[in-house]
């Protein structure tokens, strides 16, 4: 479709976009999109590049291999006053890929695909707001990675009180239920903030795992289905004992309505594992919908797999099932983004790592059909640029506001 209008904006320098000195920009961002009217108005941010007077912006429809300054077909903007750009008349589901130009030097590339119709934001009377935190403590060697866990976990409990979701999943978080400051465990954090387990990796007399955990804000949602809520699981049947997931049917008090909440880990690594996560992901999948039929559902966690793999001789595979069975990726129907072009997971790297191309969230929040995302947010704790140190995990938590039909 060609863009029919387009319209600039004047931005505000803010701390989410320091100035660089630099001849040649950096990779810009989707910061928001609006769906209406059949058509997407994106909102695009670049960091602004020092002793630049205007910029012009490549937009192409040719994928993300493709550079757009190479696109026969590309639009330009140019002499753009500002480092932003409302871009209207998008086609919905599309992809496009944008650079930044500054003295005919052209910055990498950032894709993003456009919202579809169904997913223009609508309110409900459930708004809610759901996170996952990988907390990178499935193990005591884990748990003393990057920092020790007795600098990590007061950390990880300031950034439970940040992130402050009716829904909280956790990931890796095992031994941090019983290991360290005992105040500070898991558990009894979020008991005392308010909030109920909804379901864990595994709860029997022999043995209690709480490698993928949900808690639920108490005053908000009360848990239902506690027969079904108990049969998480490792995915010992694919061969993956360090991995897994647990559901739970939970009830919105104010409204009467039912969700269903899944906290999903899944295997890393390259070669074959785009196919375990292939069949990790469909067994998710299949499992929830035969427990809770019907039933809105989110599934979050660390599903180890981003859009950019698609571009590494791999395959984001988790998607492609979740698109097959009706779910979207909050990150890719949010009408608002922030610090979307952070990397979710950074190994401890003070110096946050930057994606271009496709963003390079490996924690991600997946929505049924029906339910709209007004924001999603990559929690990042900045000071001067980079992370503050010590840091809480070798993950951000990632944070959505929901409406739920």
């Amino acid at each position: 479709m060609l863009l029919a209008a387009l319209a600039v904006a004047l931005a505000t320098l803010t701390a989410t976009s320091p100035a660089r000195a630099a001849a040649t920009p950096d990779a810009p961002w989707v910061s928001g999109q609006q769906v209406a009217g059949g058509s997407v108005t994106v909102a695009l941010d670049w960091d602004p590049v020092a002793g630049a007077s205007s910029y012009d912006v490549w937009i192409s429809t040719a994928g993300p291999d493709v550079y757009p300054g190479v696109d026969p077909h590309r639009v330009t903007l140019a002499g753009l006053p500002a480092n932003h750009a409302d871009i209207r008349q998008l086609t919905p589901n599309t992809t496009y890929c944008f650079a930044v130009v500054v003295n005919g030097n052209g910055g990498p590339r950032s894709c993003k695909v456009t919202p579809p119709a169904s997913r223009a934001v609508v309110p409900t009377a459930l708004q809610t707001t759901a996170a996952t935190f990988n907390l990178a403590c499935g193990s005591k060697s884990k748990c003393n990675s990057g920092w020790k866990w007795k600098k990590r976990q007061k950390k990880v409990v300031a950034d439970i009180g940040r992130v402050d979701a009716d829904v909280m999943v956790f990931v890796e978080g095992h031994v941090a239920h019983k290991y360290g400051k005992k105040k500070r465990w898991i558990g009894k954090v979020m008991k005392k903030r308010g909030y109920t387990l909804a379901c864990q990796t595994q709860k029997s007399k022999k043995r209690k795992l709480f490698s993928q955990t949900a808690y639920v804000r108490t005053s908000e949602y009360a848990v239902v289905g506690r027969k079904q809520n108990s049969k998480g699981t490792r995915f010992t049947m694919f061969g993956d004992r360090d991995h897994g997931f647990c559901q739970a049917l939970v009830q919105h008090r104010a409204t009467g309505k039912q969700v269903a909440v899944g906290a999903v880990h899944l295997r890393d690594g390259k070669g074959g594992a785009d196919a375990l996560r292939q069949q990790e992901t469909r067994y998710v999948v299949d499992r929830v919908s035969a427990a809770f039929p019907g039933v809105p559902t989110v599934l979050l966690g660390d599903y180890n797999a981003h859009r950019g793999l698609d571009r590494r001789g791999q395959t984001d595979t988790p998607r492609l099932v979740m698109e097959s069975a009706g779910y979207a990726d909050a990150v890719d129907i949010a009408a608002q983004l922030i610090y979307p072009y952070l990397n979710s997971a950074h190994g401890f790297d003070t110096n946050p790592p930057r994606s271009s191309t496709w963003p390079t969230h490996v924690d991600r929040i997946f929505v049924s059909p029906g339910i709209t995302v007004p924001r999603w947010e990559n929690v990042a704790v900045l000071a001067g640029g980079r992370y503050a140190a010590p840091m809480a995990s070798d993950h951000n938590p990632v944070k959505a506001t929901l409406y739920i039909p």
